[in-house]
């Protein structure tokens, strides 16, 4: 009896050992990651027509036509203007308040604040994409862990099913409007510095003439300072049809671009 529940117990530890060996394989990325790269969607090009998006025809003159928008006073194509959440691969730009990850066996999260909250859930279970999902604007997460040593160091991951409207980036870049975005990641410390954290990110799109490959690149602190933002409590943009206007510290509204029309009134007496 006793070499019986000598063995059970030794089970017992076996088991537990190889759970907090599991456990330890994980990388290191507590603290609060903030971006080293501007707001771009490449960090590496400039605002806009800068950004050298390879568009198709028809989608570039969506992008010309909210910078010129924009430059008037305009939104243009950016959703984020009417508190409408970044979604992917937008919030991977990292805003203010930057990013904490939570790693589990199962579910990576990635948690933001600002400039709205945004929870994002990576799974790592082994399963596969659905054939449906209902889309959000973080997207259906599915990834995997790789290593070497008996250490994961990377997590890659794709991304489907995100929701709509969505820009790459403050300036307008559009995606396409069937929403069938897919985007990847590998998401990996710097191999010389612990402190900052790549993720290269590949996006296909049918906006696109061919996948569209970009660096993000954010930095440790491990101090932490989260920011809370709501975006509807300083939102002074409203939209009516299909313009967007300003309202002014007395309450009225204003235009935001030259020779603007006023909303209908019709329904006001």
């Amino acid at each position: 009896m006793r070499c019986r529940q000598l063995r059970v117990v030794c089970a017992l530890l076996a088991l537990l050992g190889a759970a907090t060996g599991r456990a330890e394989q994980y990388p290191d990325w507590k603290g609060q990651w903030l971006r080293k790269s501007p707001g771009t969607f490449d960090p590496d090009k400039p605002f806009g027509l800068g950004q050298q998006a390879p568009l198709t025809t028809e989608y570039q003159k969506v992008l010309e036509d909210s910078v010129v928008s924009q430059a008037n006073g305009g939104q243009g194509n950016n959703p984020m203007a009417a508190c409408i959440p970044p979604g992917m691969p937008r919030m991977m730009i990292g805003y203010g308040g930057g990013f904490e990850f939570l790693i589990t066996s199962e579910v990576t999260y990635a948690i933001q604040g600002e400039p709205m909250m945004q929870f994002r859930r990576i799974f790592t279970d082994g399963r596969t994409f659905p054939k449906e999902a209902k889309p959000t604007f973080s997207g259906y997460s599915i990834g995997r862990w790789e290593g070497s040593d008996d250490r994961y160091d990377t997590l890659v991951v794709e991304t489907r099913f995100i929701r709509g409207p969505r820009a790459y980036d403050s300036s307008g870049l559009p995606f396409h409007q069937n929403n069938g975005t897919v985007v990847r990641e590998r998401i990996s410390l710097d191999k010389n510095n612990p402190n900052v954290l790549r993720d290269d990110v590949t996006v296909i799109d049918d906006a696109l003439t061919r996948p569209w490959s970009v660096s993000r690149t954010y930095h440790r602190q491990r101090k932490t300072a989260w920011l809370e933002t709501i975006c509807g409590e300083d939102e002074h943009q409203v939209k009516i049809g299909k313009e967007q206007y300003f309202l002014g510290a007395d309450g009225f509204l204003m235009p935001t671009r030259k020779d603007q029309p006023p909303p209908d009134l019709r329904r006001f007496k």
